[in-house]
């Protein structure tokens, strides 16, 4: 897996829902993007950044269901209704458009999560207010055998 995205940080979104991406991060939608384009995204309280080659392979898949369940449907509706391709600015500023920053429940405070070849933008509460559950099932029913 080629890693673009690792490490968390914590940024502060100024008055104009700006928000400052590190270096390491600007630097991983430049090497999939001339123009620092990527793709944003909002589902389960959070925010989502994908590479557009990465975007794309993933809007591909769940289109190709010819009748997709309500439950499907509302998903893509949800998800890929919401994405937007965002750019970064000269000063490496992303805007986040009005609709995700509702759906991330984003106000001030934002931590960024680096998650191999995507990352997230959780509201610093939100984050933080999350619990660790047991998932040692659902790694080794998909073969994962993670030490931590």
């Amino acid at each position: 897996m080629n890693t673009l995205f690792r490490k968390s940080l914590h940024r502060s979104l100024d008055p104009k829902g700006r928000l400052m991406l590190p270096p390491e991060y600007r630097d991983a939608v430049a090497s999939t993007s001339a123009k620092g384009v990527f793709v944003l995204t909002g589902f389960y309280g959070r925010l989502v950044g994908y590479t557009v080659p990465d975007w794309e392979h993933n809007v591909e898949q769940p289109s190709s269901v010819k009748l997709p369940s309500l439950k499907l449907s509302r998903f893509m509706s949800k998800v890929l209704g919401l994405a937007e391709e965002v750019a970064t600015d000269a000063q490496g500023r992303i805007r986040i458009p009005q609709p995700l920053m509702r759906e991330a429940g984003l106000v001030k405070d934002a931590v960024l999560v680096g998650l191999g070849r995507k990352f997230e933008i959780w509201d610093q509460a939100r984050f933080e207010a999350l619990e660790l559950e047991d998932v040692s099932d659902e790694l080794a029913a998909g073969g994962m055998d993670i030490s931590l």
